[in-house]
C-alpha cells in the first residue's frame, strides 16, 4: 500500500498532537507518514529540536503524546523541518498555525496569507489542503481559494485539482489531551463536493467516527463560523458566572452549591463555575472574530455583538475578581507581603501560559509591592522577571499568603495544616483547586482560609 505523505503546518498545541494522533492511529498501522513544518526563527528551531528527540512541545500530564512520539520517530512515520518545499510532496496539508488578532478591531490575516502562500507556491496537483486552524468567517472562501486560484494559474497548473476543506480542531489540552484527538465530534465543509468527500475520508481514518460521528455542514463559511459560535457561547457563559461570583462574595453564600442544584436539570447542567478567569489562545480572542470579519472580509456593515463583546471585556477583568476577594478577606496590606502561587498555566495539567489568569494575577500582586514566588509542575523554565520560580514545593512556612490558582492534580495532593505554614498566613483557593479532605484538613486547623466563590468555614 502506497504511504500518504501528510504534512502538517504548525508544531504547536494543536498541531503536534495532531501529528501524533495521525501517525498513531490505528496503532501505528496505517498508510500514513507525516513531516511537521514550523517557523524558521528561536521558538521553532527549539521546538523542531526537542521534537527529534521525542519531547512533545507542551509540557502535558498525558505522558502518551511523548510516548507515541517517539514511537513514530522510531517507525520513520514523523519527520520535521522548515524547507516549504516539502509541500510538493504532501497528498494532504493540514494548516495548524495561529491566526491572531492585532487589536479589538483588526486580525492580522497577512501572517496568515503569508503562510498560505508558502504552501501554494509549492503544491502540487490531487492534494487536499485542510484547514484546522480557527479563522475569521469567510477566510477559506474569500482570502484562500482566490489565493489557491491565482497561484495554481501563475504556475500553469490547474486549481480544481487543489481541493479545500475546513475542520476546526477538537483538541483539549490536559490528561486526556491525546485521546481528544480521536474521540470528539468533528466538524466539517469542503468549498466543493470533491473537497468535502477527501475531508471526510482523511478524518474517517483517524477519529474514530462509530462513537463520534462526523457533522457535514453546508458551507466552508458555516464551519468556520460553527468554532467561533461555539468558543463565544463558552466565554459569554463565564463572563455570566463572574457577576453572579461577585454577589455571592458581597453577601458570602456559596455559590458553588447553587450552580449544583441548578445543574440538576438537564438543560442547565452545562453553567460554568466561578474561578480566576479565562485564559488560553482561544476565548480571549474568538468572539470578536465574527463581529471583525464582517467588516473586513466581507466589507459589510458590522453587527453589533454586544453580548460576545461585553464577555471580552468582562474576562479580561474577571481577575480583578480576585484580587478584591483577597483584599477583602486578608484586610491587610499586601505590600511587602511573600505569597505563593500554586500554577502558572491557564489550564490544569498543561505547561501553556498563554494568557494566563495566573499571569495577571501575579502582576497585580508585583504593582501592590507583594513578593511573588510560583511553582508549576508542567513550567519548567523562567518566564516571569518580576517574580521568581521555585523548582519544588519548599518551605511553605516562608509566606504570608499561600493561593491556589490552577486545577492540577498534584496540588490535591499537598498537605496543608499548621505544621506546614507560616503562624497567621492566609490560604485562598481561587480555582476550586483543594479537595474537600484538604478543606477539611484546614478547618480542623482553624487556619485562615477563604475559596472564591465558596464560603466554606
Amino acid at each position: 500500500m502506497k504511504k500518504k505523505k501528510i504534512i502538517i503546518q504548525g508544531f504547536g498545541a494543536v498541531g503536534a498532537a495532531t501529528a501524533v494522533n495521525v501517525v498513531s492511529s490505528n496503532n501505528f498501522r496505517n498508510n500514513f507518514c507525516v513531516h511537521c513544518i514550523d517557523r524558521p526563527n528561536k521558538e521553532g528551531y527549539k521546538k523542531i529540536f526537542e521534537a527529534k528527540q521525542g519531547i512533545f512541545p507542551i509540557s502535558t500530564s498525558d505522558k502518551s503524546l511523548g510516548k507515541y512520539l517517539k514511537q513514530g520517530i522510531k517507525k520513520n512515520k514523523i519527520t520535521f523541518g522548515f524547507d516549504n518545499k516539502a509541500y510538493k510532496n504532501a497528498d494532504i496539508i493540514i494548516i495548524s498555525i495561529n491566526c491572531d488578532l492585532k487589536n479589538n478591531n483588526l486580525i492580522k490575516i497577512d501572517n496568515f496569507k503569508k503562510s498560505i502562500i508558502s504552501i501554494l507556491e509549492n503544491i502540487s496537483e490531487n492534494t487536499l489542503i485542510l484547514v484546522e486552524s480557527t479563522v475569521p468567517p469567510g477566510t477559506c472562501e474569500k482570502i484562500i481559494y482566490p489565493k489557491i486560484k491565482n497561484i495554481l494559474n501563475k504556475r500553469g497548473l490547474d486549481y480544481n485539482k487543489i481541493y479545500l476543506a475546513h475542520s476546526f480542531e477538537r483538541v483539549t489540552p490536559g490528561r486526556n489531551y491525546l485521546t481528544s484527538c480521536k474521540n470528539f465530534f468533528r466538524v466539517y465543509s469542503g468549498i466543493n463536493k470533491v473537497s468535502e468527500k477527501k475531508c471526510r475520508e482523511f478524518l474517517s481514518k483517524i477519529i474514530n467516527i462509530k462513537k463520534y460521528p462526523l457533522t457535514k455542514l453546508n458551507s466552508i463559511t458555516s464551519s468556520e463560523t460553527c468554532k467561533l459560535m461555539e468558543n463565544s457561547y463558552r466565554a459569554v457563559n463565564i463572563a455570566f458566572i463572574d457577576e453572579w461570583l461577585k454577589f455571592s462574595n458581597q453577601l458570602n453564600i456559596n455559590l458553588f452549591e447553587i450552580i449544583d442544584a441548578i445543574k440538576k436539570r438537564v438543560t442547565h447542567n452545562n453553567i460554568m463555575l466561578p474561578g480566576l478567569g479565562v485564559g488560553g489562545y482561544c476565548l480571549t480572542k474568538d468572539p470578536l472574530f465574527a463581529k471583525i470579519s464582517q467588516k473586513q472580509i466581507f466589507k459589510k456593515n458590522t453587527s453589533h455583538f454586544p453580548l460576545c463583546s461585553n464577555a471580552i471585556n468582562v474576562n479580561k477583568k474577571m481577575v480583578n475578581t480576585s484580587i478584591d476577594f483577597i483584599e477583602n478577606n486578608y484586610k491587610n496590606k499586601l505590600k511587602g507581603k511573600k505569597i505563593f502561587i500554586f500554577g502558572l498555566s491557564y489550564k490544569n495539567e498543561v505547561g501553556d501560559i498563554r494568557h494566563s489568569p495566573s499571569i495577571n494575577l501575579i502582576n497585580k500582586l508585583i504593582k501592590k509591592k507583594s513578593k511573588c514566588y510560583y511553582f508549576d509542575p508542567f513550567v519548567n523554565t523562567d518566564v516571569l522577571s518580576n517574580s521568581k520560580r521555585v523548582n519544588f514545593i519548599s518551605n511553605l512556612k516562608m509566606y504570608d499568603l499561600i493561593i491556589f490558582t490552577v486545577n492540577h492534580h498534584k496540588f490535591k495532593q499537598i498537605k496543608v495544616d499548621k505544621s506546614e505554614i507560616k503562624k497567621g498566613a492566609y490560604v485562598f483557593d481561587l480555582n476550586n483547586v483543594l479537595t474537600d479532605r484538604q478543606v477539611s484538613m484546614i478547618k480542623k486547623n482553624k487556619i485562615n482560609f477563604y475559596s472564591l466563590g465558596r464560603n466554606v468555614l
